[in-house]
């Protein structure tokens, strides 16, 4: 067999790999970190049968942030802790620079399909499951040997996905004249979102609509002003939460004489700005190291949270993580790790301007799901879990892949 046959097998064995992101998203989430390593496998081994030369710029940046992450075992608060999470989270980084890279040349025909068909079907999947109790994903999950534990557990993590990939899935059909398709994914997302048990994902997904509406008819400029505005809020996110989430935590607006911290939702929000306020002060006792990859699970085991307004009591600082990536590198890398996703926050913010500057519809696509997933850092999963970097890895990896349809020759991040 020739390379070329290698490499058109190995272009269907990709190709099937991103058909697979979604549905995996949804159904087995966890296994997003072995659709992305076994990504980057074949693509690696289909660029060395084709001894093509593979252009490994910026390699600095993924580099220093391994270092960083090596050298914060020998000061960390707990080094076995931070151990433990230390190949995960450098295999992460390697694993999705290299797929970034290697395949930014390799140019996917019919994205749109590849992509867009499987969040058809997920979505349907899910849909069925929330309004219809269809058991979908629970049966298949009993088949396996496994048993979801909440509602939650069924659906927020496939509802995370499918409300960041959900904007460039749009702008990919709508830019390929498939109108029906776009439509069918923007209502089926939009219906799981707000009827979701996924807070976070209505967050996001509002903040994705306005964005789209404003990126769309403002143009690069106002993606740029976003940039600049969510630079300083990583730079500067530990004094926010100190300084904004006390006065917030404490406003007692009334709901039919009940206040508002008691709900349901008011209560998850209460929950974590008092964290994050936490997490602030705490990061600050080791502003520019950190604490340690991983650690933020062992702080604050023994702190117990009064909620205002209300007799229920939180124990424990941190639930596992803050819930806030960028928090989390703050408390775990300090400022030199914050300086660091700064840096890839840049690399982003300019890759997406540069986007939009070639196309009203696909360069809105991709700002609006950049920001999605801005939103999401904030609110959601742990900044080093496995799972939620491939996720983001391989999202990211669409965006790219699309982008190209606009200009192949354009140098990405």
């Amino acid at each position: 067999m020739t390379n070329t046959h290698f490499s058109r097998t190995f272009n269907y064995i990709n190709y099937t790999i991103l058909a697979c992101i979604f549905p995996v998203g949804y159904f087995a989430p966890l296994g997003e970190w072995l659709i992305i390593s076994v990504l980057a496998i074949s693509t690696i081994i289909k660029f060395l049968l084709n001894r093509s030369k593979v252009s490994l710029d910026n390699y600095y940046t993924p580099l220093i942030a391994i270092l960083l992450i090596l050298i914060s075992c020998f000061y960390s608060i707990n080094p076995y802790r931070s151990l433990e999470a230390l190949p995960s989270a450098i295999g992460m980084i390697i694993t999705i620079y290299l797929v970034l890279r290697i395949s930014s040349r390799d140019v996917i025909n019919n994205l749109d399909n590849i992509i867009g068909i499987p969040i058809i079907l997920t979505s349907l999947c899910l849909f069925l499951d929330i309004f219809f109790n269809t058991e979908i994903r629970s049966s298949l999950a009993l088949l396996a040997g496994d048993s979801p534990t909440s509602e939650s557990g069924n659906f927020s993590r496939g509802i995370t996905i499918l409300t960041m990939v959900m904007p460039i899935s749009v702008a990919l059909f709508i830019n390929n004249k498939k109108y029906l398709f776009a439509i069918v994914i923007l209502i089926l997302i939009t219906l799981i979102v707000m009827f979701g048990p996924n807070g976070s994902s209505k967050v996001a997904l509002l903040c994705s609509y306005f964005t789209a509406l404003i990126v769309y008819f403002l143009g690069k400029k106002s993606f740029f002003y976003f940039g600049a505005v969510s630079l300083l809020w990583i730079l500067f996110s530990p004094f926010i939460a100190i300084k904004v989430a006390p006065v917030v935590k404490n406003i007692n607006y009334e709901i039919k004489l009940q206040p508002w911290q008691e709900t349901s939702s008011g209560g998850s929000i209460v929950h974590r700005l008092l964290v994050w306020e936490y997490v602030g002060n705490t990061l600050l006792q080791k502003p520019i190291i950190g604490h340690g990859i991983g650690t933020s699970r062992l702080i604050g085991q023994n702190i117990i949270f009064n909620i205002p307004y209300t007799n229920r009591e939180i124990k424990g600082g941190i639930p596992l993580h803050p819930h806030n990536n960028f928090l989390e590198i703050w408390l775990e890398l300090g400022l030199l790790g914050a300086l660091i996703i700064s840096l890839i926050w840049i690399k982003i913010i300019k890759f997406g301007i540069s986007i939009r500057k070639n196309s009203y519809i696909l360069g809105t696509g991709v700002c609006t799901s950049i920001v999605t997933m801005f939103v999401m850092c904030n609110l959601t999963f742990g900044a080093f879990q496995a799972w939620w970097m491939a996720s983001l890895g391989l999202i990211f990896l669409i965006i790219m892949k699309a982008s190209e349809q606009i200009n192949n020759n354009r140098k990405v991040i």
